[in-house]
């Protein structure tokens, strides 16, 4: 396992993403000490305290980005990019939900709601109108923050040729991570975690498009607008 991991860090899957494992691993080591250093749900109650209507509507959309029509909309880029690509949503679209859906039943953390309800906090909160919260014991890890960071991850991979995209993209994987806590609905941890998990799936992905290239398969490498017309050799 160790060299397995040590092949794909050294692989043109990480090396040409660096800016986007970068920006997440960042992320992940402040979200983490933050998680060492406060008690558990304080996060949450510092949003809670710190909201706006320009917060309220920014983390309110951009959570919808860790959602299913996220893989719809890069499949239908990715097929006028390259097949090769596109193949790679589909064990996106098997991968996420299979693992988060796995430590979710594993863990059955309690989520948010049920937290600061048990503990007679609940009323301190500041809910934010029409987000309807989540309860019951699937907090841990965040699937949207874990879908985000995958989806998101193996893009900025697939479109490294374009400098500043990995830039943009950690950008929405991050807000997407930050809006789980903003609106009640994972813990920092989980998002943390998901984080972590997302990236290591993100990575995967990318190692494995690299690997199913073949000169006996030069279709992968042609999109639907290029069909007919001859691609040069891998």
């Amino acid at each position: 396992m160790r060299i397995f991991a040590k092949t794909i860090l050294h692989s043109l899957a990480f090396k040409s993403n660096k800016i986007f494992y970068l920006g997440a691993l960042v992320f992940i080591i402040v979200a983490a000490v933050v998680v060492s250093l406060t008690e558990h749900g304080d996060s949450i109650m510092w949003f809670s305290k710190n909201r706006s209507l320009g917060l309220n509507f920014f983390f309110t959309n951009i959570t919808k980005v860790g959602e299913e029509w996220t893989y719809v909309l890069l499949l239908g880029m990715l097929l006028f990019y390259r097949f090769r690509y596109a193949l790679m949503v589909f064990v996106l679209a098997i991968l996420v939900p299979l693992i988060s859906m796995s430590l979710k039943k594993f863990f059955a953390s309690p989520r948010p709601k049920k937290f600061f309800t048990d503990n007679d906090l609940f009323d301190s909160l500041d809910i934010i109108e029409g987000v309807v919260l989540y309860t019951g014991h699937s907090s841990f890890p965040s699937g949207h923050t874990m879908s985000a960071f995958a989806v998101l991850g193996f893009a900025s991979f697939a479109f490294s040729k374009y400098r500043w995209s990995a830039v943009t993209l950690i950008f929405l994987a991050i807000s997407v991570a930050l809006s789980r806590v903003y609106m009640i609905q994972h813990f920092l941890l989980d998002v943390c975690v998901g984080a972590a998990i997302g990236c290591g799936i993100a990575l995967f992905t990318s190692w494995i498009s690299i690997k199913i290239q073949s000169p006996k398969a030069l279709w992968l490498e042609k999109n639907l607008m290029n069909l007919k017309k001859q691609v040069p050799k891998v």
